[in-house]
């Protein structure tokens, strides 16, 4: 089984428009609401490629019906604490004649100490059922930055493959509990070192070090410039695939469902970067924060290549 953990889930209201004009009047072509939060993303993914899962986390009750609807609409099974409060909205402002996106990104409500340690001891329980459990995103408003770890020791008496997705002192803390694989982009790797990352070279070698210090898998996305991967033995590298992109969210979750797809199939390395790799191109064919589909994701499969890395 899989379980991916949210813990600041949101709604996420997409808009287009060709341009925006600050200060002016702008009209709207197209707009969508989807549930989100980096965990939910990795679940949507997951059951778009067909794979099972479940969701875990904090929701609030103000709220928490929009979630729920959502998540069984899709089949998807949850098991969340309640909090008091109202999940967040986030705006994204897709700008259709520059193909970018602005973000406005709200830090949610705070949640209490007791919320917190309510979620620790059904931690521990999804850890009994749970194969592999992804903790992503951004920690709740009142979390410590070292509470992904505490998750991932909580875990430490249970045979689950902890992946984690985060940023900043939230994943460095996080790396000191060994996580089995951690999923930065480029900037959020650069936030564990205090510098900037600009190439692949750059993202192979601090990968590395990583690794040394006892995690097991680094995979680092870089955008255009594509994706590495490193274990102990070996650097592969995966050239972005050549797509024209309706969507800008939600790549890097999609990558992380491909990677646990063949994870479950007991593949190699270079083949959980071919996974992630044709899955973060599914989802960028899609608009909004719609993710990956299965038959997006085999036909990109065959397009990827994959070359061992030489970091020297």
């Amino acid at each position: 089984m899989i379980t991916t953990i949210t813990l600041n889930p949101c709604i996420d209201r997409t808009v287009m428009l060709p341009a925006v004009s600050l200060g002016g009047i702008n009209l709207v072509e197209k707009s969508r609401s989807d549930i989100g939060g980096k965990g939910i993303n990795v679940a949507v993914a997951l059951t778009g490629l067909g794979v099972k899962v479940t969701c875990g986390g904090i929701s609030f009750e103000g709220n928490n019906k929009q979630l729920y609807d959502g998540l069984d609409k899709l089949g998807i099974p949850y098991d969340f604490v309640v909090a008091p409060g109202e999940m967040r909205m986030n705006i994204k402002i897709v700008e259709t004649s520059k193909t970018e996106m602005t973000e406005l990104n709200s830090i949610g409500e705070p949640v209490s100490k007791k919320i917190l340690d309510g979620f620790l001891n059904k931690l521990t329980h999804l850890g009994t059922t749970s194969d592999i459990l992804i903790l992503s995103g951004r920690l709740p408003n009142g979390a410590k930055a070292d509470y992904y770890k505490l998750c991932i020791e909580a875990l430490s008496d249970h045979p689950v493959k902890v992946i984690v997705d985060a940023e900043g002192e939230t994943l460095k803390q996080a790396i000191h509990a060994k996580p089995y694989m951690i999923k930065p982009n480029a900037y959020e790797l650069g936030t564990i070192f205090g510098r900037e990352v600009h190439t692949t070279k750059e993202a192979a070698k601090l990968s590395r070090e990583i690794v040394a210090q006892g995690v097991e898998i680094v995979c680092c996305t870089l955008g255009e410039q594509g994706a590495v991967i490193v274990d102990k033995d070996s650097v592969w590298y995966a050239p972005a695939l050549k797509i024209k992109p309706k969507g800008f969210q939600g790549a890097g979750d999609s990558m992380i469902a491909g990677i646990c797809v063949a994870i479950t199939k007991g593949l190699q390395t270079r083949e959980m970067l071919r996974y992630g790799t044709a899955a973060a191109a599914a989802s960028l064919i899609r608009e909004g924060t719609q993710l990956c589909q299965k038959p997006d994701f085999e036909k990109f499969l065959k397009d990827v290549k994959i070359t061992e890395y030489n970091v020297e």
